[in-house]
């Protein structure tokens, strides 16, 4: 009798999936490099060095019942959100982070050979989810500045299903102009904005257009102004129908009892956690500013609670293994128009003068 093989059944496209490539555990990295976990200093995730709120901390303590399941319609959360957002809370629902909202918006709209359209580099989440779904994705390069190449995206979306854009953009930092999403409005395409770094800037969200136009999805997230990356949850707004389609898609306990609470707690603190996203814009600033004085590096203009930073005439990956020697974690890259660059979340004033520290001394 033949056995079942888990890997030669599964469907052809899944099983020759590359892997997501996440950042690995902090206590996996400690052991790898033989550096307690202690010095172990973690710039490489985009992840809030600050933390939860106190509120958001408090309300993990008890401010729900680990032994019920969640509200299926998210009520309470759904409030706390239109007081926040100022759209109505039937155009909000929440997930399991971004991550999960994208993944719905694939199951929901996208069939197998689907075009889907996004200006790179950018999330890999996008590329990643279009290959489970089958979708052909069509990633348009950005300029030598980052900038969109505005009439090659507008020529793709007309023959698209959606199109996908982070604003502002990761890695890139840079924010999408109003005038342009307008312009994608007038497409057949549904748009997709992906607002997870909008607190760090001073662009507008878009979400009260979103809550009533019947083709924009605006993604958001408690991941990092708020803190709660470790606690998966983000939302989606978007016109009532849409909306409609995510509650009845979604698992029905899609979010979790904790994250619901955190998430609730979190926007009754929003007076500390704009402060902190202050501190790290200044940081961002301030770093900016000494790492544009070393001469082989040029970092670009951010929106976002972190940096890219471009190595002239050096190895991207040589300068973050060196970094790595120190505890010191920085992100890289494989994509031929960004192989050169190195991305740098924003920690703590004290975290980033060690970060300027270990690059002035490779310079030397």
């Amino acid at each position: 009798m033949t056995e079942f093989d888990p890997i030669d059944t599964l469907r052809p496209h899944i099983r020759d999936l590359p892997s997501y490539e996440a950042i690995p555990d902090s206590s996996a990295i400690a052991k790898q490099y033989g550096i307690a976990n202690k010095d172990i200093l973690r710039l490489d995730g985009n992840e809030n060095p600050f933390g939860p709120s106190p509120l958001a901390l408090e309300a993990l303590q008890s401010e729900y019942e680990a032994e019920r399941y969640t509200d299926v319609n998210q009520t309470l959360l759904r409030e706390s959100l239109q007081k926040f957002l100022n759209v109505p809370s039937e155009n909000i629902v929440a997930g399991a982070g971004s991550d999960e909202l994208i993944d719905l918006i694939y199951r929901m709209w996208i069939q197998p050979g689907d075009r889907i359209v996004t200006c790179g580099p950018t999330f890999g989440m996008y590329a990643f989810d279009a290959a489970i779904y089958q979708a052909e994705f069509i990633n348009i390069n950005r300029k030598m500045d980052w900038s969109i190449d505005e009439n090659a995206l507008l020529h793709e979306a007309e023959n698209a299903k959606l199109v996908i854009l982070a604003t502002p953009n990761n890695p890139t930092g840079n924010s999408l102009q109003p005038a342009l999403v307008e312009k994608l409005l007038k497409t057949k395409a549904l748009i997709v904005l992906d607002e997870a770094y909008i607190e760090f800037s001073q662009s507008s969200s878009m979400v009260s257009i979103a809550s009533s136009h019947p083709s924009l999805i605006v993604l958001r997230t408690f991941s990092k102004w708020a803190g709660l990356a470790g606690l998966r949850i983000g939302y989606a707004v978007a016109h009532r129908r849409i909306i409609e389609a995510f509650m009845k898609t979604k698992q029905p306990y899609n979010v979790s009892a904790p994250s619901v609470a955190a998430a609730i707690a979190s926007l009754k603190d929003i007076e500390e956690l704009d402060r902190r996203a202050s501190v790290l814009t200044a940081e961002r600033n301030r770093v900016f500013s000494v790492l544009e004085k070393i001469s082989w590096l040029k970092p670009f203009q951010s929106e976002t609670n972190f940096l890219l930073v471009r190595t002239i005439d050096r190895n991207a990956k040589e300068i973050s293994d060196k970094l790595r020697r120190e505890g010191i974690f920085i992100r890289t890259y494989s994509e031929d128009n960004i192989k050169d660059c190195i991305r740098i979340s924003m920690g703590t004033s004290l975290q980033n003068d060690r970060v300027i520290e270990a690059l002035s001394n490779i310079e030397r």
